[in-house]
């Protein structure tokens, strides 16, 4: 580039700095997102297959009541294992000093470390002894349940195991590809580390606490490459049936990788749609922006080619503006980022435990957000310059000729149109006009309200969630759970117990449920038919009650297996006490569960099953108001109850990880307010450009500043209005989609938007549309009348 184009080049920025800006504004926010959460998702993927490789993260996941561990070599003889670990893996309770319950689950390992599938890496303290000299069993704990329960090494953790207590030393915290994400079971959503945690010992000392001397209840495997999986797994299940199998699922099914998985897709689906819509308005912007521009400059553009420039060259000066604009907004976005990643990363290492913390920069991501830009840029500055490069220099030198007057729509209906003032007329022809100016700045708006709602409806969909499964489905105080199933009639013993009004029992039963060729492992709720305590809703949101018969198969089992209401089903028991049963059910609807996944039948129906009568696995307590402690005080000394769990204290850790969604709702709000501001302010800048001669007339005329801004407001407030009315219900689209994205197996949110959302994101549109026309208007006052009347250009 020579001189007099750098020159140029300079001039025009510092004359547009307002517009230059607020479209790098734009672009940075684009490139920010995209290479902060870019270099968030690569740099968890990294952690995560860093860790299950070096880890041996296994295949495949087989239960079983109990099998003699030297089936692990009958199971590693097999054509296409690599690797077998068998192991005890059970949950208990653990007596805590304050006299509630927490829960453990106790997961057992062999030396070598090394050959272990899902081997341990140790974070801090040291590997516990298989035979300690101390003679005091030893354990490593799961780190969130380490700092949750303020441990320390040495500490002592009392669980109960078999009906007694035993007492276990704390040596230090681990971590395994199996437990990144620590979480109970399916429907918790969230780690809770006051309540759950996983306590890791030797498998010579689990054998003996659990009395299974020479036996493990877990099996998993690890395929060699290239093996046909389907038909080695039901070898191996062949194998185990002998022996109480009890489920098998792939690691896709692993709730720890499933949740490490879940987050991924949405790191990878957040870090491509955010930037497109950026960085494609920030285009269309930058079209009308230099459209114009080259327009203003017409005259300089003949002079510049009379004088021997060609047609290219000039196009490369303009082309180079929007370059221009372009990296400075990728470098601001990219520098924001390197500061961003680093947040980004220590929020993630707060839920997952990977041996090392996740801060990578994606350098691939920098030059990709850099390249896109520039290209973006290329593209809408050649399409806005392309056809009046052209021209010739004598005819450049003319005036362009005025636009044809255009009839507003609404001249069409007289009626209409005789009713609005002078004002409203001049605004609707302006419009008429520029339609295409109009129709960018229109859905520029459309797309931030959007973006405003999606922001908003997060927590909508959230609290939704949380008001639904804690408080409208579920109207128990605590739940109790049963080391082993036990008769409804020892229950009695809560007769004696001050505070509890009112008992109701379930019986939550393990099953496979077999479809034409087809299994879904399953929980199947048993309820009384007259159950109050909770909720069931089908997927109308329509209660539906517990049948005297048959089976209402969850969502989620009935899309796997295709069955429909009517079918009959194989229930096939899964307890790991006595043999499996089989029966065949009929379907009699199906449930929706926010969280977690189940099926339900009458309690009474699972007994009979069952071959037994009156047995329960747990019950749902209601407890007079002010009771609550008490009571949990006097369940915490039965030995027979595994779990105690208040349901108020886990609506409470719930809402406590959420209060972190304030921070992300909070910038994405800042970031809709930015693609909303620039737009506004662009289109309201080249408004006020375009209607100099109009606006210098109607100064002339007597019109004051402040009128003239309100006119040019006109405009802003049609552009409202249109953006709001179709952006309302594109935001909500767009916010279903989001959630839907986001919905897995596990868990299932909410679509609901509160009328306060809607509110405040037609607040926050028409704030920073007030905001962008003021600053657009500021040259009113500094408009020269005389220079510009008498300037034909």
């Amino acid at each position: 580039m020579n001189k007099t184009f750098l020159k140029k080049l300079l001039r025009t920025i510092i004359a547009t700095k307002g517009q230059f800006l607020a479209v790098a504004a734009v672009i940075a926010v684009g490139i920010l997102v995209y290479v902060s959460m870019s270099s968030a998702y690569y740099g968890l993927e990294s952690s995560q297959q860093t860790f299950y490789e070096e880890h041996n993260f296994a295949d495949h996941y087989f239960h079983v009541v109990k099998a003699p561990k030297n089936i692990e070599r009958q199971i590693q003889d097999l054509s296409g294992v690599s690797k077998v670990t068998g192991r005890i893996q059970q949950d208990v309770s653990i007596l805590r000093e304050d006299n509630q319950r927490a829960t453990a689950r106790i997961t057992s390992y062999s030396f070598p470390m090394e050959e272990e599938l899902n081997s341990l890496y140790v974070l801090s303290g040291r590997m516990f002894e298989e035979h300690s000299t101390s003679g005091l069993i030893e354990t490593l704990v799961e780190p969130q349940f380490f700092e949750a329960n303020e441990l320390s090494s040495g500490s002592v953790i009392s669980i109960i195991a078999e009906a007694t207590k035993v007492d276990l030393t704390v040596v230090g915290t681990a971590t395994s590809p199996e437990f990144v994400y620590p979480m109970k079971d399916s429907a918790s959503l969230l780690p809770d580390p006051l309540n759950f945690g996983v306590l890791m010992i030797p498998y010579y000392q689990a054998q003996h606490i659990f009395d299974m001397n020479g036996q493990i209840n877990q099996i998993i495997v690890e395929f060699n490459s290239g093996a046909d999986r389907e038909e080695v797994i039901k070898e191996i299940e062949n194998i185990l049936d002998p022996y109480g199998r009890l489920a098998a699922y792939p690691a896709d099914d692993q709730l720890s990788h499933a949740m490490v998985e879940a987050e991924l897709e949405q790191i990878e689906s957040m870090s491509t749609a955010m930037p497109v819509i950026f960085l494609g308005i920030a285009g269309a912007i930058q079209f009308i922006i230099l459209r114009r521009m080259v327009r203003t400059h017409r005259s300089q553009i003949g002079i510049l080619k009379a004088i021997g420039y060609n047609s290219n060259q000039v196009m490369w000066h303009y082309i180079l503006y929007a370059v221009a604009v372009a990296l400075l907004g990728a470098s601001l976005g990219a520098l924001i980022a390197i500061f961003l990643s680093g947040i980004i990363s220590d929020l993630f290492a707060m839920f997952f435990n990977f041996p090392e913390q996740m801060s990578v920069f994606n350098m691939t991501a920098v030059i990709n957000g850099f390249v896109l830009s520039i290209v973006i840029a290329v593209f809408a500055s050649w399409s806005a310059v392309r056809k009046i490069i052209n021209i010739q220099p004598a005819e450049a030198m003319q005036p362009e000729p005025p636009k044809a007057s255009s009839k507003s729509f609404l001249e069409n209906y007289p009626f209409l149109w005789n009713k609005l003032n002078s004002g409203w007329k001049m605004s609707l022809r302006s419009i008429s006009k520029n339609k295409g100016r109009f129709a960018v700045t229109v859905i520029g708006i459309i797309f931030a309200i959007s973006l405003l709602i999606i922001s908003f409806f997060m927590n909508d969909s959230i609290n939704e969630l949380s008001n639904k499964h804690y408080i409208e489905e579920n109207n128990y105080d605590i739940m109790v759970r049963f080391e082993t199933p036990i008769n409804k009639n020892e229950l009695l013993v809560f007769n004696n117990i001050d505070g509890i009004l009112k008992v109701e029992t379930f019986f939550d039963l393990p099953a496979k449920i077999h479809y034409q060729g087809q299994i879904e492992d399953d929980l199947i709720s048993g309820y009384p038919q007259d159950l109050t305590m909770r909720k069931l809703v089908d997927s109308n949101e329509k209660i539906i009650t517990v049948p005297k018969q048959g089976i209402i198969v969850s969502e989620r089992a009935a899309n796997r297996l295709g069955v429909k209401t009517g079918d009959e089903v194989i229930v096939e028991t899964a307890l790991g006490v006595g043999e499996n049963k089989k029966e065949s059910v009929k379907v009699v609807g199906h449930n929706r569960q926010l969280l977690g996944s189940g099926s339900y039948m009458n309690i009474d129906d699972v007994n009979r099953i069952l071959g037994e009568y009156n047995l329960v696995t747990g019950a749902m307590l209601k407890i007079e108001k002010g009771m609550e402690t008490s009571v949990e005080n006097q369940l915490s000394e039965m030995l027979t109850i595994s779990v105690i769990s208040n349901i108020y204290e886990e609506f409470e850790n719930f809402n406590e990880w959420m209060e972190m969604l304030v921070v992300t709702v909070g910038i994405l709000v800042v970031f809709a307010l930015i693609l909303g501001f620039a737009i506004v302010y662009n289109a309201s800048v080249i408004n006020f450009a375009e209607r100099e001669r109009e606006i210098a007339s109607l100064r002339v005329l007597g019109y004051t500043n402040q009128e003239v801004s309100n006119l040019l407001f006109k405009e802003n407030i049609i552009q409202v209005i249109i953006g709001v009315l179709i952006g309302l219900p594109f935001g909500r689209m767009l916010a279903a989609a989001f959630m839907q994205s986001m919905n897995t197996d596990i868990y299932s949110f909410p679509i609901v938007v509160y009328p306060l959302t809607y509110i405040m994101s037609v607040l926050a549109t028409i704030l920073f549309v007030i905001i962008a026309h003021r600053m657009a208007v500021r040259g009113i006052k500094r408009l020269d009348l005389v220079e510009v009347l008498k300037n034909r250009d």
